[in-house]
This record gives C-alpha cells, sequence and structure tokens, in this order.
C-alpha cells in the first residue's frame, strides 16, 4: 500500500509547488509578514519588511499609462540593506493584458521603472516584489497640473479610508483600486460630503476583478461637493486603493497629487511639516467615520514661539476641516510640526492638504495623511534636489526628550554620510527642517533617516517654476 501512495503523494506535492510559483508574486513568503503584529509600527502604514525577510511585496496603484496622462508614473525602489536584490515589477492595466520586468537595486541604490514603458492604458497598477527586505517603494507621478510622489502599500486591506476629496466643477477625484490576488474582490463605497452621507447604488457590491483594478471618477456618483471623505469596505478579498486629486484651477486650485489611502482610523496622527502664509493655504481634515463623537486635541509645535492646543469636536460619520490660515495661534510665515490626538478613544483619520500659487516657492497641490507611529528610522525612495526640483526634509521629535538624527543618502552601492547632517539635535517637543540642496545637490536622492529615539520624517519637493508640491511621511524601518 504504502509503494502505491508514493505516485500519488508526488503528483499532490507538484501540484501545490506549482500552484505556489504561479501565486507568487502575489502571495510573499511568511517572513515578509511582520513577525510582531502587534507592533503599532507595523500596522499603522507602509512598512519595510525586516532584513531578514527572505521576500517582500509593495502594492502601487494610481498612475496613468498614455502620453496626454495626468499622472504618468514611475515606481521608485530604494534598498536600504547591505544585499542587492532583484524587484519583479508586474504592472496591472484597468483593461488588457498585464506586463512584467525584472530590475536590479544595488544594495543601498535605488532603481527606477516607468510603468508606460511597460503596458500603456488610461490607468496603471503594479505589484512589486522583492527577494529580500529592507527596502521601500514609491510612487512618483508627474503630468500637465504638476508632479506628485506618494508611498506604496507594502500591505492590502478590507477597508480603507481618505479624510479628502474635491468634486467641485474645477476638481476631479479618481480613486484606483487594485486587487493583486487572485480571487474577485466585493467592495461598498460610501462618502461623507458636506451635505450627508451618499452611498451610491451603483458603488454597492461592486465587483473589482483578480489581479486587476478599477478606476472610480468620484464627481460621477457625488457631484459638486467642497468635501468627500470616503469608506471603501471589501465584503470579500482584499485590496490597496489610492486617490488622485486634481484642479484646473478656473477657479482658484491648481495642481495634481496622488495620496495612498489608510486602512484603519487611528488614535494619533503626526505631521513634521507645516506652514501658513500669504498664498498658502494648509488645511487638517478630520474625519470620524465611526458611529460615535470623536474628541481630538491639535498640539502645535512652531519654529519660534508656543502655542495652545486646539480642541475639536468631530460628529459620528463627519468631516472637521481647520484651516490653519484662520487660527490665531498659528502665527503666518512661522514653520510648525502638528500632533492630533483622539482624547476619547474614537479612532479618526486625518490628511494634511496644501495649496499654493507660488508663495514661498511653492505652486500646486498637495495631500497626504500623516504618520500614525514614530520609528527610529525612515526611507524616502524617490526625491530631487538640483535646478528643478527643491527638496526639503523635516524631522519632529514630539517625545519629551531630546534626541539625534543622522541623514544619510542612498547611491551607488553605499551609504554616503553627509557630516553636517551626522548627529542633528532635535529639541524635545521640536523639529528641524533641512534644505537638502545646500548638502546633496542630486537629480536623484534616496534618504536613510535614522534616530537615537523614534521620530516622524517627512519629506518636502517642489517644482522649480512649475506646478509640484508633495508633503509626505517617509516609510518606516522595522528593526
Amino acid at each position: 500500500m504504502g509503494g502505491r501512495r508514493l505516485p500519488a503523494l508526488l503528483v499532490i506535492a507538484l501540484i501545490l509547488v506549482a500552484g505556489g510559483a504561479i501565486d507568487r508574486w502575489v502571495r510573499p513568503s511568511p517572513d515578509a509578514v511582520p513577525d510582531d503584529p502587534g507592533s503599532e509600527i507595523a500596522i499603522s502604514g507602509p512598512t519595510a519588511a525586516p532584513a531578514s525577510a527572505r521576500s517582500s511585496a509593495w502594492y502601487c496603484t494610481g498612475a496613468t499609462g498614455t502620453p496626454d496622462g495626468m499622472a504618468d508614473g514611475t515606481v521608485v525602489i530604494a534598498n536600504a540593506g547591505d544585499r542587492a536584490l532583484r524587484a519583479d515589477v508586474i504592472v496591472i492595466p484597468v483593461s488588457g493584458d498585464h506586463g512584467q520586468r525584472s530590475v536590479d537595486v544595488a544594495a543601498n541604490g535605488r532603481a527606477t521603472l516607468r510603468l508606460a514603458d511597460v503596458v500603456q492604458a488610461d490607468h496603471l497598477s503594479a505589484v512589486v516584489e522583492l527577494d529580500g527586505g529592507e527596502a521601500v517603494v514609491e510612487l512618483s507621478t508627474a503630468g500637465p497640473l504638476g508632479a506628485s510622489i506618494a508611498p506604496c502599500a507594502s500591505s492590502a486591506s478590507p477597508t480603507w479610508y481618505f479624510a479628502e476629496g474635491v468634486t467641485t466643477r474645477d476638481a476631479t477625484e479618481m480613486l484606483l483600486v487594485l486587487n493583486p490576488f487572485p480571487e474577485d474582490a466585493v467592495v461598498d463605497l460610501a462618502f461623507t460630503t458636506e451635505e450627508g452621507q451618499v452611498t451610491p447604488q451603483a458603488l454597492t457590491g461592486l465587483a473589482v476583478q483578480g489581479r486587476g483594478m478599477a478606476a472610480i471618477n468620484v464627481g460621477e456618483f457625488v457631484q459638486r461637493r467642497e468635501a468627500v471623505a470616503t469608506r471603501i469596505t471589501a465584503r470579500t478579498g482584499r485590496l490597496v486603493v489610492t486617490r488622485q486629486q486634481s484642479f484646473d484651477g478656473t477657479v482658484g486650485r491648481k495642481g495634481m497629487s496622488v495620496a495612498l489611502g489608510v486602512p484603519a482610523p487611528g488614535p494619533v496622527w503626526y505631521f513634521a511639516d507645516g506652514l501658513a502664509a500669504d498664498g498658502l493655504a494648509e488645511r487638517f481634515q478630520v474625519y470620524n467615520p465611526l458611529q460615535s463623537e470623536a474628541q481630538v486635541e491639535l498640539a502645535i509645535a512652531l519654529d519660534d514661539g508656543e502655542a495652545e492646543p486646539l480642541r475639536i469636536t468631530v460628529p459620528r460619520e463627519s468631516r472637521v476641516t481647520v484651516v490653519a490660515n484662520e487660527e490665531s495661534r498659528i502665527p503666518k510665515g512661522v514653520g510648525h510640526a502638528v500632533t492630533l490626538r483622539s482624547t476619547n478613544g474614537v479612532d479618526v483619520v486625518v490628511e494634511r492638504s496644501v495649496d499654493s500659487t507660488g508663495a514661498g516657492g511653492r505652486a500646486g497641490v498637495g495631500s497626504s495623511p500623516g504618520a500614525r507611529a514614530l520609528a527610529r528610522g525612515w526611507v524616502f525612495a524617490a526625491g530631487q534636489a538640483d535646478g528643478s526640483f527643491e527638496e526639503f526634509l523635516a524631522v519632529a521629535n514630539p517625545g519629551p526628550t531630546p534626541t539625534e538624527v543622522s541623514v544619510i543618502v542612498l547611491a551607488g552601492g553605499s551609504r554616503r554620510d553627509i557630516p553636517a547632517l551626522r548627529s542633528l539635535q532635535v529639541p524635545a517637543g521640536g523639529r528641524v527642517l533641512v534644505r537638502m540642496v545646500e548638502h546633496v545637490p542630486a537629480p536623484a536622492l534616496s534618504l536613510l533617516v535614522t534616530g537615537t529615539l523614534p521620530v516622524v520624517a517627512e519629506r518636502i519637493v517642489l517644482a522649480q517654476g512649475a506646478l509640484g508640491l508633495t508633503v509626505t511621511p517617509g516609510i518606516a524601518l522595522r528593526a
């Protein structure tokens, strides 16, 4: 009997191995899953897999892939580890066949791939699978309304939230939904606006094909709204969702931004950079998707002086906007960091949006969720500090103890130390702001920021003489 069983067992084993190979690019090895799932960092946003991981996967969506597209997209991979990696990039169009390309990423280096060079379609997503950890991936986009950078997701989720969104006659809001897994997903979309809740029938029970994506023009279902917060819930499956928001300039704002959603509300949100000035508007969108009222405190750390915290109430299933320019306790022209914290245990979703017509060298629009946790290591894959782009690095220390941070450039297979940025002092409850062109003028700039204590790091990239405004946290490294 044992002899007769052996061939059957061998056949079953071969089938399982083949199935694993077919599905490899959407199912990273167990080593890519956080070994400390209770870790605040691991569950709070995009996070690099540890050095011990044998593989890791990143999910990017929000790009266009046609000559006249709004957000021509390039994936930027930064490897903060000491071992060279190979990246297999699968490009998924909104319709049509997938494409695939492999790229090598040097140790302590970076690599890029323009998605439209692999597949051309109105909208594109990408799955990036690496044969190791300590690497991060961002999506850099550019089009007629400006440039933007957004982190890719390190995991999929059954729920996604956006606090910001606009569908007025000068605005277009697109949601790009990626399903990187073989099984179809079924999702429901609901919106909170200034006039109440909207649940379009066409977006209830929406099917997203396995290993496919969907593009949703929110303005076709929620028309002419100044405030549109979004909740996406999967009945089956897990997804990655990014928002593409643009303004054509006919009313005032002009520019384009791409932002990754957040998989869950949280109790605290950190923003390392902030500025309110004439011609530069800064807004905090606080969205409460839950059934209980939220009490939220905004702690403001000014570069010069002190400011009393601001306290707001966010009703259930509602959004409240705090305009920094309208708050007397936030002086114009003074940089600041902001920490928003729920004080009654009701978690919220927070995004900061900025728009400028050129004040302070900033022109365009940008919007991004804050960081939900502090970390000792942060990586920025994309960046540029030369004649066409200006880049700043903001590091905030919300804790009670002063700390030191060091900034390292990942380039050419080595970590390039910057003597002037080796031991930056960050005061307790304060921040530092670094103009990168003064230290590392470069057309391609991947950065590693390390602190002796947990901090939050944020990058500001500004197009010079053109539209383009990105303010987004880095991607956390786990020890």
